[in-house]
């Protein structure tokens, strides 16, 4: 066996495999290199076109030129940042009042409620629509519970929907809904929020009566008669059983005219302490709260 040769090939396939593996390191280096490449080029070719156009585009690729950002989709919204804002004065939870800020607010609390705000750099402004608000109350002639808004009757929050539920927790109703049956709505005051006061009737005490004293007198004049029968001066005779009468006629005596005098009167009321109501003429309607649906 000619081993010369054999060595010889051995040599020619070792020197193959080593060419090959430099190869794949040379194309890999080249193609890692192509790659760093393509992105520096994209980089700089949005760094160009950021400086030559100054429309932005997402969803789009000729965004309209008078927006600086222009949103495009047939099945996809915005989604502004969704924060609890504690009032429309105070900037919470931002650091700041921030001209332009627009946000959507989740909290039911003092002068704001579940909506979207713009901020003036001063103070949050509710964007309205002619959808009604979380707690907004109307009077109806409807019967029944419709579109999200539900009858003022006292009856459990347990019968109502789930949303309706939480929405009504978020305006301290617990338990049961306020029942309005035979109520008017008035404007808070001294009285907590949702308290349920007043009567339709009131009664009449001593101290609701006027401040005046009556009194009187009897005439002056007292002279007056008196009839009686005249029963004589003689006494009871046992002998015969009987009284000795001087007559048994009707007598009409007149005192004297020195007799003058008064009399205490009373005079009842009459009354029986009914009580007096107080409602006016009326027309009658439901009252109705908004608690979505």
């Amino acid at each position: 066996m000619n081993t010369n040769w054999f060595n010889a090939g051995r040599h020619t396939n070792t020197f193959n495999k080593f060419l090959s593996e430099t190869q794949i390191k040379i194309k890999h280096k080249q193609d890692k290199m192509n790659y760093h490449m393509k992105n520096k080029l994209l980089l700089i070719a949005v760094c160009c076109s950021s400086m030559f156009k100054t429309q932005v585009g997402i969803g789009t690729t000729t965004p309209n030129s008078n927006s600086a950002l222009e949103l495009s989709s047939n099945s996809k919204g915005l989604l502004l940042p969704r924060i609890a804002l504690t009032s429309t004065v105070l900037p919470d939870p931002l650091l700041k009042h921030e001209k332009g800020m627009v946000v959507y607010n989740t909290s039911v609390v003092n002068d704001v409620v579940e909506n979207i705000y713009i901020n003036d750099g001063t103070k949050w402004y509710r964007l309205y629509t002619n959808q009604p608000n979380i707690g907004d109350v109307y009077y109806s002639f409807a019967t029944a519970d419709h579109q999200g808004w539900y009858k003022l009757d006292g009856r459990s929050l347990t019968s109502l929907p789930a949303v309706a539920q939480a929405n009504a927790s978020k305006l301290a109703i617990v338990s049961t809904l306020p029942d309005t049956t035979d109520r008017y709505l008035k404007q808070r005051g001294a009285s907590a929020m949702l308290s349920a006061n007043g009567a339709q009737t009131f009664t009449l005490t001593q101290s609701n009566l006027p401040n005046i004293t009556y009194s009187g007198t009897t005439t002056t004049d007292g002279s007056h008669t008196h009839t009686y029968v005249d029963r004589g001066d003689k006494p009871y005779d046992h002998l015969i059983g009987t009284a000795q009468y001087a007559s048994s006629a009707t007598s009409v005596q007149t005192t004297n005219a020195t007799g003058a005098h008064i009399h205490a009167v009373q005079v009842s009321s009459g009354g029986s302490n009914t009580a007096v109501t107080v409602e006016p003429k009326n027309l009658a309607a439901n009252a109705f709260i908004y608690l979505g649906f």
